[in-house]
């Protein structure tokens, strides 16, 4: 088992140091597993606004112990992660413990410098990860948010109790998506990825202010939680085949249908077809938008074999063809 201790302030030098315990050579700030130790890379950047980010996609071939030593300086790690679970996954904060079972987790979880936090993983489970670090200066200048605030106090005694972390869904992982499609040694990849971060730390932020009325222990067990991550990325997975129905998704993770749609929209906002539906046209609209695709191709890609039908599904969540998307 590859054992790592740390309790650094910025991950540019916690990937060195990691590096050197490993006895893996750095290209640049980012290091690529050899054959050996599994595939996939960890890059680290401190950003020019005073983030420091770390974004991995890996599968290794050995078990790790990674334990973050509780710091007496406040600091905030935000987490989007997604954890492919082959054997077993595990953290342990402030002695709380939580168990993922296989075969999928897929979240996003506020942390502070403040825990102490050990994590488990087992040879072979792939990972999907970007952590980035900021202070309470950072958090008050760029989001106007103070370290007493009473929502994010409530938020991290929940997480201090392993309670607390919100499923990501398709609006995360399209910006999450954008960012791993990036190559680390892209020119731009530093300016492209300081502004999808930014996106997404807003939406969490803003989520969890909206929802701070209701900020509290999920209202169904962990089986549950786990079960719909793995519904909610079985639908949104691939957007040009007809998507499964809810009979067939509530028969293939053994829950019946009502508690699939109830639980569902609790977690996500929205029904699962009209969720599908949404998440399908934004896709679209990400298309479009890249420049790279004729309104006929884009329509072809997500399943669409009536041109006529993607029109108007295009129109009635935005207000306007695809065709007109494209010339505004």
């Amino acid at each position: 088992m590859f054992e790592f201790s740390f309790d650094h302030s910025d991950f540019v030098t916690l990937l060195k140091d990691f590096a050197a315990q490993l006895g893996a050579k750095l290209q640049g700030n980012t290091l690529y597993f050899e054959p050996s130790q599994g595939e996939g890379y960890i890059t680290a950047s401190n950003l020019p606004n005073g983030l420091s980010i770390l974004i991995s996609s890996n599968c290794t071939e050995f078990d790790t112990f990674l334990h973050r030593r509780a710091s007496h300086d406040l600091g905030y790690i935000l987490n989007f992660d997604e954890i492919f679970i082959r054997s077993q996954y595990m953290e342990i904060i402030n002695k709380f413990k939580a168990d993922y079972p296989p075969p999928f987790f897929s979240g996003v979880v506020l942390n502070t410098t403040l825990f102490d936090k050990v994590t488990i993983s087992s040879r072979g489970n792939g990972m999907r990860v970007i952590k980035c670090l900021f202070d309470a200066r950072w958090m008050s200048k760029y989001l106007g948010i103070e370290k007493n605030d009473e929502v994010l106090t409530k938020y991290l005694s929940l997480r201090a109790r392993n309670l607390n972390f919100e499923p990501m869904d398709a609006e995360y992982r399209m910006l999450v998506n954008e960012i791993f499609h990036l190559d680390p040694e892209n020119p731009l990849f530093n300016t492209i990825t300081e502004n999808r971060i930014m996106m997404l730390i807003e939406l969490f932020f803003i989520r969890t202010y909206h929802r701070s009325a209701d900020l509290k222990p999920l209202r169904f067990n962990e089986k549950d939680i786990f079960r719909l991550m793995e519904i909610e990325s079985a639908l949104v997975h691939d957007f040009s085949k007809a998507p499964p129905t809810v009979e067939e998704l509530a028969e293939k993770h053994t829950i019946g249908v009502s508690k699939l749609k109830r639980q569902f929209k609790m977690v996500y906002g929205k029904p699962v077809y009209e969720y599908y539906q949404k998440f399908r046209m934004e896709k679209a609209k990400q298309l479009l938008l890249s420049g790279q695709y004729a309104v006929k191709e884009v329509g072809y890609r997500l399943g669409y074999q009536n041109l006529s039908n993607f029109a108007s599904a295009f129109k009635k969540e935005f207000g306007v063809l695809p065709s007109d998307l494209k010339k505004i």
